[in-house]
């Protein structure tokens, strides 16, 4: 009974309950719960993996600003021209969105007094059981692996244009595909959690700041050199939705949290800290997406890019591009290659930590020269991976964790009518999401 009293006084956007973070990092759990841990452990292989609070708060927004802010920022310009001004309010309320649909990600984690579950997936497996998981599980791990594969081949591409008239213009976009992926391959095999890849998301968070800064300072110049100014609109209701699932899939991390927040020296500070990071975002986006629709009006292109004045900014613009798709790549990749260890028992206390090291790197060796190949020698693979991607990182990312967290704490507290609305709203966008993406990836394919 005083477990249902603290559970239905908690807010609903707050954090982790501090007993359960407490009780789970000081080992105070109670039996009970010491035997459903062991249990859900055991049938999922998640219950051996050794959690590391190394990360501070600073380190997580940079890793949640990195992961949020990739390429899909170049077309936020474009969607301000489908949607109309309106679409800045659609930026607010996306990443409002998101935090709530990633605070939420990560209380599921506490479902349970006593313990913490590891991983989405696991989330997924208390609500609705293994066959859930099963199905979760290939959604996050497709979609994190997809967005890797169409990552390096972007890079592929970029660096094969920017070396354009040049000695290396012979090797051809394959030859840098493979070269991207290297140099990926290079980083993953050394880190083993998040915690160990904090350089990469520094530079890969001031690339993609140059990069914003390099687009609105290009914009803005010119602006002076127009006569007459393209024409804009408030708001266009019948590609809102177009618009507004643009903006949706720039928002993406929630498969990321749970690992981010468990890294985390004072998880007590995650809420705080994906709030400012999102807020963060949402104002470069804002930023890049009335620059580039202001100046340019319903002419805008996407990529920005092709609308910008061609020259030296430009360039330097795409290679800062290129290098953050290739920096956030192994932070991707981490959240994937971690669960998947777990349940292959590659932190077994059992092995030595060499031992731990080969397997690990064998693994993840197969796993990118397998992403590679198909990459290379599969045409079309980044469109195919655009229609699959809309339906796993529509339902993972605004769908499922409305779901989860109805169905795990709908018996420990009460939902208000209200509540039930909000939620209702963000499943109803979630779906707009996948029918709207997911007929624009068929129509392009």
């Amino acid at each position: 009974m005083s477990t249902q009293t603290e559970q239905q006084s908690q807010p609903l956007l707050g954090g982790p309950s501090d007993t359960a973070r407490s009780s789970t990092s000081n080992g105070d759990s109670s039996a009970a719960g010491e035997q459903d841990y062991g249990t859900l452990g055991r049938s999922s292989g998640e219950g051996t993996a050794e959690v590391r609070n190394l990360t501070s708060s600073t380190e997580v927004f940079i890793h949640i600003f990195c992961i949020l802010a990739g390429t899909g920022i170049l077309q936020l310009p474009y969607a301000l021209k489908e949607g109309g001004w309106a679409g800045i309010f659609y930026i607010v309320l996306v990443a409002f969105i998101s935090t709530y649909c990633g605070n939420i990600v990560v209380k599921c984690l506490y479902c349970t007094p006593g313990m913490r579950l590891k991983s989405y997936s696991q989330i997924v497996e208390v609500a609705f059981g293994r066959s859930g998981r099963q199905v979760v599980r290939l959604l996050k791990d497709f979609n994190l692996l997809g967005v890797f594969g169409v990552y390096i081949v972007l890079a592929g591409i970029n660096i094969n244009s920017l070396l354009a008239g040049t000695a290396l213009d012979q090797l051809g976009v394959q030859f840098w595909i493979i070269a991207s992926s290297m140099m990926v391959w290079a980083v993953i095999v050394l880190a083993r959690e998040v915690h160990d890849v904090f350089l990469l998301s520094i530079f890969g968070t001031l690339t993609m700041v140059a990069t914003v800064v390099i687009i609105v300072w290009l914009g803005l110049v010119d602006l002076d050199y127009q006569e007459v100014r393209p024409p804009t609109k408030i708001v266009d209701l019948k590609l809102a939705p177009i618009s507004m699932a643009s903006i949706c899939f720039s928002f993406g991390g929630n498969l990321n949290w749970p690992d981010l927040e468990a890294s985390m020296k004072s998880p007590k500070q995650w809420s705080k800290t994906l709030s400012l990071a999102t807020a963060f975002t949402a104002f470069i986006y804002i930023c890049i997406a009335a620059v580039g629709y202001g100046v340019y009006g319903d002419l805008v292109k996407s990529p920005i890019m092709l609308s910008l004045p061609p020259g030296v900014p430009v360039v330097v613009a795409n290679a800062m591009m290129t290098a953050h798709v290739l920096l956030a790549s192994p932070i991707l990749l981490t959240s994937v290659f971690s669960e998947a260890e777990r349940d292959l028992d590659f932190h077994s206390a059992a092995l030595s930590p060499r031992r731990q090291w080969v397997y690990r790197a064998v693994f993840r060796s197969i796993v990118m020269l397998t992403l590679t190949l198909v990459a290379v020698f599969v045409s079309d693979f980044s469109k195919g991976v655009s229609i699959l991607g809309a339906v796993a990182e529509s339902m993972v990312i605004f769908v499922i964790p409305i779901v989860c967290y109805i169905k795990l704490f709908r018996d420990k507290r009460v939902f208000t009518r209200m509540e039930y609305m909000w939620c209702g709203f963000i499943v109803s966008i979630g779906l707009m999401c996948l029918l709207v993406g997911t007929s624009q990836a068929i129509a392009n394919y």
